[in-house]
């Protein structure tokens, strides 16, 4: 299973669980199997972060995929200007 690491803004919706295992192997698969775990978040929390997987950030991870031994973490979108 993936070894997911939330974000302390999401942490906020977890009674603050700051790590899980999650069975999902794509992207949307994972914010589906979040939202059925913590009922107090939502699509739009999620959208706010980008997602490293195995280290490397990802910033629209919308159609990624990943291996049941890989770590995602979810990290604050950075925003240039």
């Amino acid at each position: 299973m993936a070894r997911v690491i939330l974000s302390a803004d999401m942490q906020r919706y977890t009674d603050g669980i700051r790590e899980i295992t999650v069975s999902a192997g794509k992207y949307r698969d994972l914010v589906t199997e979040l939202l059925q775990r913590f009922p107090g978040m939502n699509e739009a929390i999620v959208a706010k972060h980008a997602l490293a997987i195995d280290g490397i950030i990802i910033q629209t991870p919308l159609l990624e995929t990943f291996g049941e031994d890989s770590e995602l973490v979810f990290v604050a979108r950075i925003a240039g200007g």
